[in-house]
């Protein structure tokens, strides 16, 4: 009796220490997988933050900025490290279950946009995504799209929603430079 006595203490020892590592595992698990969805979330904020207002080639042309519902395409300025120096044609989009950056090349080559000269993909395992646009001439309002405007949105609203939803953050909110924009704000 004593011997069996002290093989369940034993066993119950083991026990509760195999599910106090098998808690810690996946609590470790979580916590990277949270910390690689808030930096993709970071790096797509730096870059819409980074959109340029470039002009069109069209004489009176909107400017070189399509804001969607699901994707983003924008101009930015590449500081030369993995690109060529200059402004950059850029598009964020939602791609099955993926969040993937293309980048079409600098607009010195050719101003017609593009095949992409590079995709990556930022994040997986997307349910859904949205941007939404803030700003606009007289009464500035939140809308579904950004195209053919003479101006960049004030902001841009950013939420992703994962199929594990404790991967899901916050809406995040970007604040563009409108400098250099014809009546920017």
């Amino acid at each position: 009796m004593v011997s069996l006595a002290i093989l369940m203490i034993l066993t119950s020892f083991i026990v509760g220490g195999l599910s106090t590592t098998i808690g810690a595992f996946n609590t470790d698990r979580r916590s990277t997988t949270e910390m690689a969805s808030y930096a993709a979330e970071e790096s797509v904020r730096g870059l819409i933050a980074s959109a340029i207002p470039a002009a069109n080639v069209q004489p009176g042309g909107p400017l070189l900025f399509d804001g969607q519902r699901e994707e983003l395409r924008f101009v930015t300025l590449s500081e030369g490290r993995t690109l060529r120096g200059g402004p950059q044609d850029v598009r964020i989009r939602r791609h099955g279950k993926e969040l993937v950056v293309e980048v079409f090349g600098s607009l010195r080559d050719n101003v017609v946009r593009k095949a992409p000269i590079s995709s990556t993909t930022i994040v997986r395992g997307l349910r859904d995504v949205r941007f939404r646009y803030f700003g606009g001439a007289g009464e500035p309002a939140w809308r579904d799209d950004w195209t053919k405007s003479d101006r960049l949105p004030a902001l841009v609203e950013m939420s992703f929603n994962f199929e594990d939803t404790g991967r899901n953050a916050p809406v995040s909110i970007v604040a563009l430079r409108n400098e250099g924009a014809p009546g920017g704000s």
